[in-house]
């Protein structure tokens, strides 16, 4: 691999319109159940809602699916605004972190403690061990698997046995 190589590390542009479709299909199906409501709610067969009751549900659900609109739109603003770069310098790697990516850390090869992928439901990750802080990568941010087996594989390479 050729370094430095610098590689997008966002959410793909399809997950992002998927999920504002979704549950922007949910909401407006929501929304309608509720302004047409007259009947109650039976839900499995434990709660029992009247239709008063059944319309608060479906405009809580509704307001639910709204928020998960919003959160991609927001998504979409920060993707566009401050888009996120994995690289792989000479050196050190710079990998994006924290609760939503708004720090980067500058990990030394020569910190690298341990290098561990895990997969879970489908998703892999790749847990970067360095100065007694674990570091993950998310392969579905990566553009291709290709890439995320490039990277496992030159990390992997510089960390020790």
């Amino acid at each position: 691999m050729e370094l430095p190589r610098r590689i997008p590390y966002n959410p793909k542009w399809r997950n992002i319109l998927a999920c504002a479709a979704f549950f922007g299909a949910c909401s407006a199906f929501m929304a309608y159940k509720a302004t047409h409501n007259t009947i109650g709610l039976i839900i499995n067969g434990i709660i029992t809602l009247g239709p008063s009751g059944a319309t608060v549900f479906y405009w809580v659900i509704s307001a639910l699916g709204a928020g998960f609109v919003c959160l991609a739109l927001l998504l979409t603003a920060r993707r566009i605004a401050n888009p996120q770069i994995l690289e792989l310098g000479t050196d050190a790697l710079s990998l994006p972190y924290g609760r939503f990516q708004s720090q980067t850390a500058r990990i030394a090869y020569s910190d690298i403690q341990s290098v561990a992928e895990v997969q879970v439901s489908g998703q892999k990750f790749l847990y970067v061990t360095a100065g007694g802080l674990r570091f993950t990568i998310t392969a579905s941010l990566l553009p291709d698997t290709n890439i995320y087996i490039a990277v496992r594989d030159f990390l992997v390479s510089h960390a020790p046995l």
